[in-house]
């Protein structure tokens, strides 16, 4: 028997956590874009840690609805649905940052670029700082979204002993 895991996601919590922890990175990541200086970039890290705890109280947040006894691969999809809704939305409010604080961002010489970057930064017409915003917005906070995503769901388990075989893909038997 196929068991849809988009069933159990609680699609109005999924939104509201991914939008609120895209929200929270943002705001460091507009400081560090008005700034743009690069011994700044520290801002956003502190807006991927932001990411980070809102994914996980999300997750503590869905487990505490379940009465701490859903399956753990559920779990782990409704945390990787709310940090790929929270990275898409981090991504498209980046995005749009990058054309408001930089002016001439589609030219070949933008108005705005990063200072204070090392001889060996990626460059581009922005001298690295769309990379070092996007860099954070996708990569960084798609992983740590995934690791909080991944070890809260075995660590919240009360009863670790039982876990049903339903929603994994992997242990379907019967299919059609």
């Amino acid at each position: 028997m196929h068991i849809n895991m988009f069933k159990k996601l609680d699609i109005k919590a999924t939104l509201i956590a991914g939008g609120l922890a895209a929200l929270l990175f943002c705001i460091p990541a507009f400081i560090y874009l008005r700034n743009a200086y690069y011994p700044d970039t520290w801002l956003l890290y502190l807006g991927s840690f932001f990411f980070l705890i809102v994914i996980w109280l999300h997750t503590m947040r869905e487990n505490k609805k379940r009465g701490f006894n859903e399956s753990t691969v559920a779990m782990i999809f409704n945390s990787h649905m709310a940090t790929i809704t929270g990275v898409l939305i981090s991504a498209v409010v980046c995005f749009l940052l990058l054309i408001v604080m930089v002016p001439g961002f589609f030219s070949r010489t933008p108005d705005k670029e990063l200072t204070g970057e090392p001889a060996n930064m990626i460059t581009g017409a922005t001298d690295g700082l769309a990379f070092q915003v996007f860099l954070a917005a996708i990569v960084i906070n798609f992983t740590v979204g995934s690791f909080a995503g991944i070890v809260l769901p075995f660590y919240e388990k009360r009863n670790q002993t039982k876990d049903r075989r339903e929603p994994t893909p992997f242990h379907q038997k019967g299919t059609k």
